[in-house]
């Protein structure tokens, strides 16, 4: 005959000793189911947890590997659009560069602007410099970052897209620094013919009438046939003479056939003179603006009148002014 299964029994007495009794009867072997059964959760609690305390810090490194791959692709994203910004300007630049240095060779001034695709192609610049898209490259700065998990797929071409980036910026250094001494020489010629049309006259010397061209003709003095080497304009004693271009005054005196004379060197071969002045307000060596007053209009020296005789020479050679002046 088996044992009787004994238990246990737990009483619920109140303090004060009065009131309902409470008790509480439980076999050994339902004790001993409990008891099992929280000893087998605990142990899973405590698995899970020295688990999670394991993996804790793989789990941050992750995330902050996440954060940190998200911040390199908008980063990246904001490179890309300033490279292929850089790029465009680049091959503009370069038919600039073009235009510029053919502008500079036939010495005339052809349109502005970007030009056509068939020039592009007669100046070899039909060459475009790598702006494909690679693989997260959306080509415009990245405002929005997706947020959502990242796979090791999509962490992987941003190792590529950065290279891809480095080798079109290294491309870009490389033809800015074989463009660098065309611009320089470009920029030398373009600032020497700047200043050449400075050189050349602005505007006219004195406000009067119109008498006289440049050419042979009888001389009023002499009565003989002559080559007059300038224009005459008359205009009423003591009126403004003014320097047509910028320069240096190199003679301010009196000469027996032109009168009180002033002669101005603009550079580049080219020179001005005005004679038959009443007085002279510049003087020799002094550096003169254009339309800056110069002298005062007058009939000294051979002269039959009142008027500015202007002379324009060009490498010691009188040419016509009416040819420079502007209309």
């Amino acid at each position: 005959m088996e044992p009787k299964d004994t238990g246990y029994t737990l009483l619920l007495v109140p303090d004060s000793g009065e009131g309902e009794i409470k008790q509480i009867s439980m076999k050994k072997k339902t004790l001993r189911r409990w008891a099992i059964g929280l000893s087998v959760g605990l142990g899973f609690f405590l698995s899970a947890f020295v688990v999670l305390l394991f993996n804790v810090g793989r789990i941050l490194e992750h995330d902050d590997l996440e954060s940190e791959n998200l911040t390199l692709r908008k980063e990246l994203g904001e490179m890309d659009y300033q490279v292929q910004q850089a790029e465009e300007l680049l091959g503009r630049f370069r038919v600039y560069d073009a235009q510029l240095r053919d502008l500079i060779s036939l010495e005339v001034l052809p349109g502005f602007g970007p030009v056509s695709k068939e020039d592009m192609e007669a100046m070899g610049l039909e060459e475009k410099l790598p702006s494909e898209a690679i693989p997260g490259a959306s080509g415009e700065p990245m405002d929005d970052v997706n947020t959502d998990e990242l796979s090791p797929v999509d962490i992987r071409p941003v190792g590529v897209w950065a290279s891809e980036v480095q080798g079109r910026l290294d491309l870009i250094l490389r033809l800015m620094e074989q463009a660098e001494p065309r611009v320089a020489v470009v920029a030398e010629e373009l600032e020497d013919l700047s200043a050449l049309r400075i050189a050349f006259p602005q505007i006219w010397p004195v406000k009067g009438k119109f008498t006289s061209g440049f050419g042979y003709r009888t001389s009023p003095i002499y009565k003989t046939r002559k080559l007059h080497r300038g224009i005459d304009i008359a205009a009423a004693r003591g009126t403004p003479v003014y320097a047509v271009a910028p320069g240096v005054v190199i003679s301010s005196r009196y000469n027996s056939g032109y009168g009180n004379i002033v002669v101005i060197d603009h550079g580049f071969g080219i020179k001005t003179r005005y004679a038959h002045n009443s007085s002279l307000l510049v003087r020799e060596g002094q550096y003169v603006e254009v339309a800056e007053l110069i002298a005062t209009v007058g009939s000294t020296g051979q002269s039959t009148g009142p008027h500015c005789h202007f002379e324009l020479h060009i490498d010691d050679q009188a040419v016509d002014p009416l040819d420079y002046l502007p209309r």
